[in-house]
């Protein structure tokens, strides 16, 4: 691995970043006529929001959310989708690409309860035995999964989508009992077939990071997995103050190759939990799925059970960010086989007020480097092209909008251009993309929950419904 190049003092590097941002913003000009409508299909036309005000948890829907990283997938030529609907029920989709109608299956045993737009659902594919798994309804509570029968991903044509595929809610993973608090579980798939699960367990500012691997051939879990990032190792100061807990904020968990990739920011919790105890962002990477893991410079720091990675780890932040400094939880990463990485994540600049998105990247050598974007919104999704160019998905006031990060000659810059939707875009959440998709076919499909016609406003703290509001799946091609 090559040396990681240190990062100037975050007050002086600032400062440059500050000049920059000015310089930037005449670069961001819309780039017309790159992106391609090529379909637009409504999941459900009434799928659950809450009402605003206190009944209201964080946010007005639980569909889309950018913790999911899953409600999407594509899978042998058939997409899936979990949601909420306005009956409180959480659903299964699916159908055939490009332009299939959607078959629903309702599940009438479980309800949802709250209005904590924390408690998402999440679908996951296992490639070597075909099954499907679902988490879904959680927040600091216990696991609720289910998995369907051995095949059925494999033969969608001859499959019939009805509730008997699959089984009931179950609290455990099969041979593995998982913590007892579960927040933002999230599936991915490995390069070996197998099935991939990150949840945090035990609670905000308080929690730990676990990953646990579902094995195709033993159509089980497999046990000795569990905690890889420790909460309570390690003390951390800001000020006058000190927290000897935090939990890891997830931009997401990915893989590039054989290698898979994790980042995060810590949030401390000091007196109390809160978004302004984050600070740094940490990478790591395994060569094993998770069972050791490495920092960027390719050392050795943890070990899944007995050596989690802490706060202390050698080498573990690549990019040094004060508490206090605005600094947005759950964002997001893209990376490439070759070991490159990249983050778009949202912070103010030292001695600035307003944050803005900052564009982080590790070379394939391993030197990071980065620098400020003239624009900012919420939480963004970024995806890759082979060619270097990167595509950031994000909303703000409720619009869709994305931009494109094209790299210089050397790939050791990126200039980033707004790109020119094809038609206005509501978004009530997190526009959630469908990574599978991009990686196999490079469409960016897009998991949408639009704005309720009317908003519902309410004093009282007990779950209230808003209006129910269609969740569509916008399906775009960038034409070069």
């Amino acid at each position: 691995m090559g040396q990681i190049r240190a990062f100037m003092p975050i007050h002086v590097w600032s400062l440059t970043l500050i000049v920059g941002f000015w310089l930037q913003f005449a670069e961001f000009a819309l780039a017309e006529g790159t992106l391609e409508l090529i379909g637009e299909s409504t999941v459900d036309a009434q799928t659950l929001t809450f009402a605003e005000g206190p009944a209201a948890r964080f946010s007005g829907t639980a569909n889309g959310r950018t913790h999911q990283q899953t409600p999407l997938t594509t899978f042998r030529g058939y997409q899936y989708v979990t949601y909420f609907d306005d009956e409180r029920r959480v659903c299964l989709g699916r159908r055939k690409l490009p332009k299939g109608n959607w078959e629903i299956i309702q599940f009438e045993d479980h309800r949802f309860e709250s209005n904590d737009s924390h408690n998402t659902a999440v679908i996951g594919i296992c490639e070597r035995d075909g099954t499907i798994h679902m988490a879904f309804d959680h927040h600091a509570s216990p696991l609720n999964y289910r998995v369907s029968k051995l095949g059925a991903a494999h033969n969608p044509e001859t499959t019939d989508w009805t509730v008997d595929l699959f089984g009931p809610v179950l609290h455990t993973l099969g041979s593995v009992k998982p913590a007892e608090r579960v927040t933002y579980p999230r599936f991915f798939r490995t390069p070996d077939g197998n099935l991939m699960l990150y949840y945090r367990a035990v609670t905000s500012g308080n929690g730990d990071g676990m990953i646990e691997e579902y094995d195709g051939e033993k159509h089980d879990w497999t046990p000795g997995l569990g905690r890889f990032i420790a909460r309570d190792i390690g003390t951390y100061t800001a000020g006058d103050e000190t927290s000897t807990a935090r939990c890891p904020y997830i931009n997401s968990l990915s893989y590039a190759g054989q290698r898979l990739h994790a980042s995060w920011v810590w949030r401390d919790l000091f007196e109390r939990t809160h978004p302004r105890n984050q600070h740094d962002i940490c990478y790591i990477y395994s060569d094993d799925h998770g069972r050791t893991w490495h920092n960027s410079a390719g050392e050795l720091i943890g070990r899944i059970g007995d050596r989690p990675v802490h706060l202390n780890s050698p080498g573990l932040v690549v990019v040094p960010i004060p508490r206090g400094s605005g600094l947005a939880n759950s964002n997001t990463h893209y990376a490439y086989p070759d070991g490159s990485v990249h983050i778009v994540l949202r912070h103010r600049a030292a001695g600035t007020l307003d944050g803005s998105y900052h564009h982080y990247w590790r070379s394939a050598t391993g030197v990071w480097s980065g620098k400020q974007l003239s624009f900012t919104g919420d939480r963004p999704k970024l995806v890759g092209a082979k060619d270097g160019s990167l595509v950031l998905t994000y909303t703000d006031e409720n619009q869709l909008l994305l931009a494109r990060g094209t790299p210089s000659t050397e790939k050791d810059n990126w200039t980033w251009t707004a790109i020119d939707l094809p038609q206005h875009q509501s978004c009530y959440g997190d526009a959630v993309l469908d990574y599978d998709r991009w990686q196999e076919e490079g469409f960016l499909s897009l998991y949408i929950q639009e704005e309720p016609d009317r908003l519902i406003r309410t004093k009282t703290s007990e779950p209230v419904d808003g209006f129910p509001a269609p969740l569509r799946v916008i399906d775009y091609r960038l034409k070069d």
